[in-house]
């Protein structure tokens, strides 16, 4: 009810209310035409079309009936201001004036920009004698209790019951939770797949790490082989169809396995197999070792 005798009255529909929310909007189509994607006509014909858009509200003093008979007053008082929570109002009046067309209009159709069709009147009110059901801070001054809003709350004033707040709260808690349940699930299945991709990569390296120490611990003996290569593979008189192809100076004299290619001498052959991936410079085929050819 309201705290004053002269209440809000409705243009349209004549009903009391202590809130009236009028609004008028202008509804746009979009269309496009063969010529839809050619520039913005109104930036072209420096026309703008000014939206009929416009809202007003009217709010008188207004009080919540108590249905408690233990209370001391029967009514709270009710404190909208600062508050961004929506309202729960009625609408009573809805109407659609269709905009007359123009050439103008015509021609923002044919190039396939918006235009205007229609304008929108709304009327919105909270009625006396509507149930509603306040949450907030409740304060009371002078010896009358009084109500307002807060941010933290997710109601203010609302058509639903308490039971029906209580049953909307608890859904929406089962969806947060199931979505933090599904959200924790796919988080923990990206740190396990990371988890397996970093011990697999740390095998691998580990693997070469072994491979490459069981290579340096085969250069002792390499290198004996290396002291034991003959004058002729030295830079000399050596054919060019016979010449290593890595280095152009010695003469081809090793033969990788498994390929058997003989385009190497002795120690570019070695100097390949110390490679953490050694390939054949002629087939790119994998190299397990390598084989001396002597001359008969």
């Amino acid at each position: 009810k309201s705290l004053w005798p002269d209440v809000l009255v409705s243009r349209h529909s004549g009903d009391k209310a202590v809130v009236i929310h009028r609004s008028q909007k202008c509804i746009y189509n979009e269309w496009r035409w063969f010529f839809g994607w050619y520039p913005d006509l109104r930036a072209v014909l420096a026309r703008a079309w000014k939206e009929q858009e416009s809202t007003s509200m009217r709010t008188v003093p207004f009080v919540l009936v108590e249905d408690r008979q233990q209370s001391q007053c029967d009514f709270v008082v009710v404190e909208l201001d600062g508050s961004k929570h929506p309202l729960p109002l009625t609408t009573v009046y809805q109407k659609m004036q269709p905009i007359s067309a123009s050439p103008y209009t015509f021609l923002q159709a044919l190039f396939g920009h918006e235009y205007p069709v229609g304008l929108l009147e709304e009327e919105k009110i909270l009625p006396l004698g509507m149930d509603v059901t306040a949450v907030g801070i409740c304060s009371s001054r002078n010896g009358v209790p009084e109500i307002k809003s807060c941010k933290d709350l997710p109601y203010f004033l609302s058509e639903m019951t308490k039971d029906q707040m209580v049953v909307e709260l608890s859904s929406r808690t089962k969806v947060l939770l199931w979505s933090g349940i599904v959200i924790g699930s796919v988080s923990i299945g990206i740190l396990g797949y990371a988890i397996v991709r970093n011990w697999t990569k740390w095998k691998q390296w580990r693997e070469q790490r072994r491979a490459q120490q069981q290579s340096h611990g085969d250069d002792v003996a390499s290198s004996n082989a290396e002291s034991e290569v003959p004058t002729d593979e030295d830079m000399g008189d050596v054919p060019d169809g016979q010449l290593c192809v890595i280095c152009l100076m010695r003469r081809r004299r090793s033969a990788f396995i498994p390929c058997g290619h003989l385009v190497c001498c002795q120690r570019c052959a070695l100097s390949i197999e110390r490679d953490l991936a050694p390939k054949c410079p002629v087939c790119r085929q994998t190299v397990r070792g390598s084989v001396r050819i002597y001359d008969s």
